[in-house]
């Protein structure tokens, strides 16, 4: 049923445990996924969508309500406070009225938020029901759904979550024209990661590609840099699907610091700058620890100059505190740090209680 065309300049399939999850890329693919979804078989659809999308792609919503008929349509703000246990319960009456049923399909459109939100529900809802995803930022194109969704609780970061993926996902890289450049930068973090943590020959062409500091990022070509951020990503967790092994975790590198400063900002600093600092962050350690070459920490931190990522946490916090978090983050055990670190550049390693002075000491360059 879903064949490429000529609108799908990249295909991706991803194998995973329970599901086979099969990501196209390329432009003004939104419509040929509609196109499709509309003989598709599902019993019914009920749409997840950003509300700023909603208001900036207008013939996009009346495509999908004149060819899919969805049974509802859910307006997200991509807000962390709606990554929670009570919009998912106002969500999941939405889709109880709307008379969702197993064979029905949830479509999700939108940025990470939405995404997770959405997932998240499809993993639960029946025991699990489809999902087709379209992402429309750079942050959830380049680094998309591949086997886990979550949610928050308070101001712990997605520790309520599942291993699910979407059937379909669409990266139609026209929606990122529609951007301001800082949320191309935010999205950049998370393809440098996977560039870092796996790939030389990846990293070595993104330095090429961003040497002018991202002065003509509108003319990039996007199909090729989501694809190879995603196969990164596709590899790793084929590898590792349930995250037992280790290899799965070299996708948490520059997140265990990122995640305990969105939230101790009330999630006012924003994802893309946290990785970027937690990346600053675990680059440190890893060369304080005797991994990481200079030569390669400079070239880490030259990507991360160049899309224009902080150098310091903005806001005022307590050196405990943010101790506190790293060592209950999902990736920490029995009251100790564990961190993703890197050994070079293309190759990276867990290690385990972290000398918690270290720590202290390479934080405190990057609090304000």
């Amino acid at each position: 049923m879903f064949l490429k065309n000529s609108k799908i300049s990249r295909h991706l399939k991803v194998l995973l445990p329970d599901r086979r999850q099969d990501i196209f890329i390329g432009e003004d693919s939104a419509s040929w996924i509609i196109e499709k979804l509309a003989s598709s078989g599902y019993s019914g659809f009920v749409v997840f969508c950003d509300h700023n999308i909603a208001n900036l792609y207008k013939n996009l919503l009346s495509e999908i309500k004149d060819k899919l008929e969805p049974a509802d349509i859910i307006l997200v703000k991509p807000t962390e406070a709606n990554k929670s246990i009570e919009f998912l319960n106002l969500c999941l009456e939405r889709c109880i009225k709307a008379n969702l049923n197993r064979n029905g399909c949830l479509i999700a459109i939108g940025g990470g938020v939405v995404g997770d939100l959405a997932g998240f529900l499809a993993s639960v809802y029946m025991r699990g029901i489809d999902m087709v995803f379209m992402p429309t930022t750079l942050m959830a194109q380049g680094d998309t759904i591949i086997n886990k969704v979550a949610i928050s609780y308070k101001l712990l970061k997605n520790v309520i979550g599942s291993f699910y993926s979407p059937v379909i996902t669409v990266c139609d890289t026209n929606f990122l024209k529609s951007l301001p450049k800082k949320e191309i930068s935010f999205g950049f973090s998370e393809i440098i990661k996977h560039a870092l943590v796996y790939s030389q020959t990846f990293t070595k062409s993104l330095s090429g590609i961003l040497s002018s500091s991202m002065s003509d990022w509108k003319t990039y070509d996007w199909n090729y840099l989501v694809y190879e951020s995603l196969k990164i990503k596709s590899r790793l967790v084929e590898k590792d699907p349930h995250d037992k092994l280790g290899t799965h975790k070299g996708l948490s590198y520059g997140h265990t610091l990122a995640n305990a400063l969105e939230g101790l900002s009330n999630f006012n600093f924003r994802h893309g700058d946290a990785v970027g600092l937690g990346m600053r962050f675990s680059g440190e350690i890893s060369k304080s620890l005797g991994f990481l070459k200079k030569e390669d920490f400079e070239l880490q931190n030259s990507l991360i100059n160049a899309v224009a990522l902080p150098l310091k946490f903005p806001h005022s916090v307590n050196p405990d505190q943010v101790i506190d978090y790293l060592k209950r983050d999902k990736i920490s055990t029995n009251e100790q740090i564990n961190l993703v670190v890197l050994e070079k550049i293309g190759k990276h390693r867990v290690v385990k209680n972290v000398d918690e002075k270290l720590v202290r000491e390479v934080l405190e360059t990057f609090l304000s």
